[in-house]
């Protein structure tokens, strides 16, 4: 949203480069990390996994070793996509409202796309983790800020997006289960996005009702500390245990906390001596913009 309303390259560009420094140094430590334990550093695979194009309008890849990739691939076409849509959409309107109804039709655009032109019958594969399907996933998530951020001034209103949310999602889980007893794919298939952006909306808007449990100072730090790592947690959960299981320390409950205590620490450690120096150096939105970075993608 804030390069839609300022609307000019500087912006764009850091915006670009902020979330560029974020997401892909660490993305391609944990790629080597993984490729190197298959031996497949140099490789066909390697090289779309290195550009984000295993999964761009189909699974590329002969080998698909790093399977958590997918979703980091729709992330960062829909960094490039999204802004470069709304700064379209932003020459025909100029207010709130415009940007909900751009991200409207940018989610119905991907939404037909997966329709008409989707694989059903290889759905997993070629339809739930291919980005040209799914590069409107984070969008509801832009969707869901502007609206808290309308309901933010009355308790009232924000207190029926929850609800009427959690009905949706209550709604939607209930016809897909109903649809998997009665054998139609295809429907679950269809309903799958809306149920999962409902589900993950209303969650959150839930978490962010009970916001005044984390006021005790080390709930809060706890939190904070869990968000830091979080993203190394998810880009190097597959190559410890890969390890783990390759010598043979993966057994029961022990090998689980094992497990987990080694990719706590694991992240910890990236985070603290290679995010966080990159995150320091990352430029800064020009003073007349500052006010405008309230947007959870700045």
């Amino acid at each position: 949203m804030l390069c839609a309303k300022v609307r000019n390259w500087e912006t764009l560009k850091t915006f670009w480069m902020r979330r560029w420094m974020r997401t892909i140094p660490s993305y391609l430590v944990a790629l080597l990390f993984i490729s190197v334990i298959f031996k497949r550093i140099g490789s066909s695979d390697f090289v779309r996994y290195a550009t984000y194009v295993q999964n761009f309008f189909s699974q590329h890849n002969v080998s698909d070793y790093y399977p958590v990739a997918w979703s980091l691939s729709v992330e960062e076409w829909y960094y490039v996509a999204f802004p470069a849509f709304l700064l379209l959409c932003g020459l025909f309107f100029k207010n709130r409202d415009g940007y909900v109804a751009a991200t409207l039709l940018f989610i119905a655009l991907v939404t037909a796309s997966r329709i008409f032109f989707g694989d059903m019958i290889e759905w997993g594969p070629h339809v739930r983790r291919v980005v040209i399907f799914r590069v409107d996933a984070i969008a509801y998530g832009f969707l869901l800020y502007l609206i808290v951020q309308r309901a933010s001034n009355s308790r009232i209103i924000f207190s029926r997006w929850i609800t009427v949310l959690l009905i949706m999602t209550t709604v939607l889980v209930v016809s897909i289960n109903m649809q998997m007893l009665s054998g139609n794919e295809v429907l679950l298939e269809h309903a799958f996005p809306f149920a999962s952006a409902a589900f993950g909306s209303s969650a959150i808007l839930a978490f962010l009702s009970f916001n005044d449990l984390l006021r005790p100072r080390w709930l809060y730090g706890a939190c904070i500390y869990l968000g830091r790592i979080s993203y190394p947690v998810y880009l190097f959960h597959l190559v410890v245990l890969y390890l783990l299981v390759a010598w043979g320390l993966v057994h029961g409950l022990s090998g689980m906390f094992l497990y987990l205590a080694v990719v706590v620490l694991c992240a910890t450690a990236f985070f603290y001596g290679f995010e966080q120096p990159i995150l320091s150096a990352r430029p800064h939105y020009k003073s007349s913009t500052t006010k405008l970075m309230s947007s959870p993608v700045s």
